[in-house]
Formats: C-alpha cells, structure tokens, sequence
C-alpha cells in the first residue's frame, strides 16, 4: 500500500452498510467448496455505445450495452483489458426512426451455423444479442429480435 491514502475503517470495510447503502452485510461469502455467494443482486449497469461506422464495445467497462444505429454499421471486435474466458455480455442494437440499418459483424463474434444474423428492419426496434467468450471468440449464447421498447 505504497502512496495509498487510506484510513483503517476504509480497509476493514466488510459490507455495502458501512459504504452508506441499506444492503446487508457480508454481501459476498465463499465455502469450503470454492464457491462464491452473493446475498444480493449483482447489477451491470447498461452503457450506451457511441453510434459510428465502426462501433467500439469495450466489453470490460460496459459489459450491458446498447446502441442506437444512425446509418449501416460495422461492429468492431470487442475491446477492454483481459476479458475472460466464461465471461457473458450483451448488446441491445436499436434501430433509429428509419429503420432498415444493418450490421456487419467483426469475424470475434460467432453464430450458429456461422452465419450473422440479420438485424429486425422495423424502425424503433431493438434486437438483444448475448455472448459468452471462450478464450478465443465471443458465442451467441441467445438473441431476442423485434422487441419493442417503450
């Protein structure tokens, strides 16, 4: 702990209580079987993309993501330090008022049968796409077209 700044009280925290919420303490646990709980819900918070040509993910920093296309798009192989293998993520791609926008996946994200799908068409839609990462590549582990969400 070189240069840190940090009290005793701040190193001994052992429950979201003592951080100023209502949750229980001891929110995490592990047994003897290396098993770790959690007490409560774990929450990703959903980021939005930056609509561009090429669509950066950073799946590290916002493993819950949508975006909203303004034209055709490419969708860049995911970025952020070290993902790891297990990890799942997800992306909501939305069509703006005009609809009609594809994407062009990078070769990172695998399909069944390896064929992309083709995004819903309808303007205002949104397609929800789930993958898990192998060490390699990302598999679609589900996929909800043509949901409406408002």
């Amino acid at each position: 702990l070189d240069d840190a700044t940090v009290t005793t009280a701040e190193i001994n925290y052992s429950d979201l209580a003592t951080l100023g919420t209502t949750a229980a303490s001891k929110v995490f646990t592990a047994d003897a079987n290396n098993l770790t709980k959690v007490s409560g819900a774990v929450l990703n918070t959903e980021d939005t993309l930056t609509d561009a040509a090429t669509i950066v993910w950073n799946v590290i920093n916002s493993p819950v993501a949508k975006v909203t296309l303004g034209a055709s798009r490419t969708l860049a192989a995911p970025s952020g330090t070290t993902p790891a293998a297990g990890q799942f993520v997800s992306l909501l791609i939305i069509q703006d008022g005009t609809g009609s926008r594809t994407i062009t996946w990078n070769a990172a994200y695998e399909f069944a049968a390896d064929t992309a799908p083709t995004l819903t068409a309808t303007a205002n839609l949104g397609d929800l796409f789930t993958f898990r990462y192998n060490g390699a590549k990302w598999l679609e582990v589900g996929r909800n077209l043509a949901l409406t969400l408002s």
